[in-house]
């Protein structure tokens, strides 16, 4: 009995698994898109100091883009960014930020650089 039992877990063994599907993987996602802009977005939002967003009733993600400088971010809620503090976001470059908290938490600062921010639900 023991030996049938090893026939079958054998090629199990060999091959990683049941797990092991070929071909891609199955994508599923919301029809067309999972987000719905909101308005106003903040357009050339200077932060020479360290600035917050002004993020609309419902917002649950942003999409924040660097538009002259690189810019430095933070999204803890203590960390106050500064020219060598916080993440680097270059100019011409975007992030996404999901979720309440990290939108209510964020903070930009740029000597020269300015943001620009949409909003969806």
């Amino acid at each position: 009995m023991r030996h049938l039992l090893w026939l079958f877990l054998l090629p199990l063994l060999a091959t990683g698994g049941m797990a092991q599907i070929p071909g891609p993987p199955n994508l599923v996602t919301a029809s067309p898109y999972p987000y719905v802009p909101l308005s106003p977005g903040q357009h050339n939002l200077a932060v020479a100091s360290a600035t917050a967003l002004t993020v609309p009733a419902l917002a649950t993600y942003a999409a924040v883009c660097a538009s002259t400088a690189t810019v430095r971010y933070t999204t803890d809620g203590t960390t106050t960014p500064t020219s060598t503090v916080g993440m680097p976001l270059s100019a011409g470059t975007c992030i996404g930020l999901s979720g309440p908290l990290v939108l209510a938490n964020f903070q930009a600062f740029s000597t020269s650089g300015t943001l620009d921010v949409e909003y969806f639900k």
